[in-house]
């Protein structure tokens, strides 16, 4: 089942109620009392926490932000076995197509060549070429602000298993 995410670093954009994933910034949250409080105001959704390489207070981020102004390439292995030791479920890369590639390779030949992926693509299109339709990456970010109508871009989440629901 496809379900949509959105994803903002403008908290107060991210809608109640419309959306079963929304994604944002680890920073924005100093406490997990700040969390808590978030998911209580918003019943239904599953945060996503996302690593700009600004801090990450909680300790709670399960994506790295890997484009310019935040994560390089280079971050990324040690990120994810971070991520891994920390118990972290789910570590994934947030990538745009162009840097997909530097990033698959900097995984090549570790227990992490398999990772989730969440990939912006911000054009309308569902596909992330060479991979098979709705089946990888596990997202594709497709809509930017201007196209969901809300201070908030739009993903597509394709895999059932990725941020399963609790």
């Amino acid at each position: 089942m496809i379900r949509i995410m959105l994803d903002s670093d403008n908290l107060a954009a991210l809608p109640a109620g419309v959306a079963p994933l929304l994604a944002t910034y680890s920073d924005l949250f100093r406490t997990a009392a700040h969390i808590q409080a978030f998911e209580h105001a918003h019943p239904g959704s599953q945060l996503v926490l996302i690593d700009r390489g600004l801090g990450d207070p909680t300790g709670m981020a399960s994506v790295i932000d890997i484009e310019t102004g935040a994560f390089g390439v280079g971050s990324v292995l040690p990120w994810m076995e971070q991520k891994e030791a920390e118990h972290i479920a789910d570590p994934t890369t947030y990538v745009s197509r162009s840097s997909m590639a530097a990033v698959d390779a900097a995984l090549a030949g570790t227990r992490f060549a398999n990772h989730w992926q969440w990939i912006a693509r911000l054009d309308g299109y569902w596909q992330i070429p060479p991979y098979r339709p709705f089946r990888r990456p596990a997202a594709v970010q497709i809509a930017p602000a201007d196209m969901t109508g809300i201070d908030a871009d739009g993903s597509l989440v394709y895999s059932d298993a990725w941020h399963r629901a609790a």
